[in-house]
């Protein structure tokens, strides 16, 4: 199985938002500054100042939606792929995390189609690799090979998608 990369799919700008979204200190928005003062001398004095604003997203939406968990879910699989303090349990995570967009995709395609009963199964089977992921994380292997920064910053995704797609069941 090849490594699948970010740019298939949604492009490189979704790879560089989801980086983005997968470390906690680029999480809040980051507004970029640009301010550029030319003044030209001649017989009269004239000034210009120009200023850009940028706003870059640094996360995916907070709402629970599947656009926003496909977003996280891009975000985690960036992160497990650029991790190196995973140990051997890198390609279990990384399998697991290419198994829940999967699922995801599918509860989102039955749910467009009108097939709410579908589409909640398929949520719940999302939150069982959920659960396997955090036990994963949690096992004595994972205690082992992962460091703790990580390990928590990974327990506490898990537990917030399980909450997110708990909500998400309960709308369809």
């Amino acid at each position: 199985m090849g490594i699948r990369t970010a740019d298939t799919g949604r492009g490189r700008l979704m790879a560089a938002l989801a980086f983005g979204a997968a470390l906690p200190a680029l999480a809040a928005a980051q507004t970029t500054t640009t301010t550029s003062t030319t003044l030209a001398t001649s017989t009269t004095s004239t000034s210009s100042t120009s200023t850009t604003s940028t706003t870059l997203p640094g996360a995916c939406a907070p709402e629970v939606s599947f656009d926003s968990l496909e977003c996280r879910v891009d975000a985690l699989r960036v992160r497990l792929a650029g991790a190196d303090d995973l140990g051997r349990t890198k390609p279990t995570l990384r399998k697991q995390a290419d198994k829940l967009e999967r699922l995801l995709g599918e509860a989102e395609a039955a749910s467009t189609a009108g097939n709410a009963r579908q589409a909640r199964t398929k949520l719940k089977k999302a939150g069982r690799v959920l659960v396997s992921m955090g036990f994963r994380v949690r096992s004595n292997s994972g205690r082992k090979n992962i460091s703790d920064a990580t390990r928590s910053e990974l327990t506490a995704t898990v537990a917030t998608f399980k909450n997110d797609l708990k909500t998400l069941r309960g709308t369809l």
